[in-house]
Parts: C-alpha cells; sequence; structure tokens
C-alpha cells in the first residue's frame, strides 16, 4: 500500500522531517529504517528536538515501521527517561 502524506494525528509536535522519511522508506522498502530512527534519537540526545517532540514523532511514525516495533518501543522508552530527568 503506497502513502502519499501523512494521516491526520493528535500528537501536537510531530518533526515533519521524519514523518516525510518515514512515509517514503515505507514505500519503497514496507517499514522505515534503523536509521531514521536513529537519527531522530540523535537529535533529540543533542537537544534539536525536545524529548516530548521525540515522543510525539516516535508514536507518528509507528505506523510506518511494522518491523521496527522493538526499536521503537526502546526509544520510546528512552525519551520517557530523559523527560523524567528533566531533560
Amino acid at each position: 500500500m503506497k502513502v502519499e502524506k501523512a494521516g491526520t494525528t493528535n500528537f501536537q509536535a510531530v518533526n515533519q522531517k521524519y514523518i516525510k522519511k518515514a512515509i517514503k522508506e515505507y514505500n519503497y522498502l514496507g517499514s522505515c529504517t534503523g536509521e531514521l530512527m536513529e537519527c531522530l534519537r540523535t537529535d533529540v540526545f543533542f537537544r534539536a528536538i525536545s524529548a516530548r517532540d521525540g515522543l510525539d514523532t516516535i508514536e507518528a511514525i509507528r505506523p510506518y515501521a511494522p518491523r521496527g516495533i522493538s526499536a521503537l518501543n526502546h526509544i520510546k522508552e528512552n525519551f520517557e527517561a530523559l523527560l523524567k530527568r528533566g531533560y
């Protein structure tokens, strides 16, 4: 199933760069790649985007990562831990 654009989300701060890349990778590969998830994690750890925005973005790209659910869950746990520490 090819996706042309992102559906509407209930998330307040979805980083559009990542959702567009997830859709593109999903269309070509059937799932977004670990590289996309690592880039998102790096941006959060180096504070290019907030941990809250990272969590919202994770939830938005979840439908485009059927083969990467365990990785998404692991990254999500990391972002939640950062939020608890006030990162």
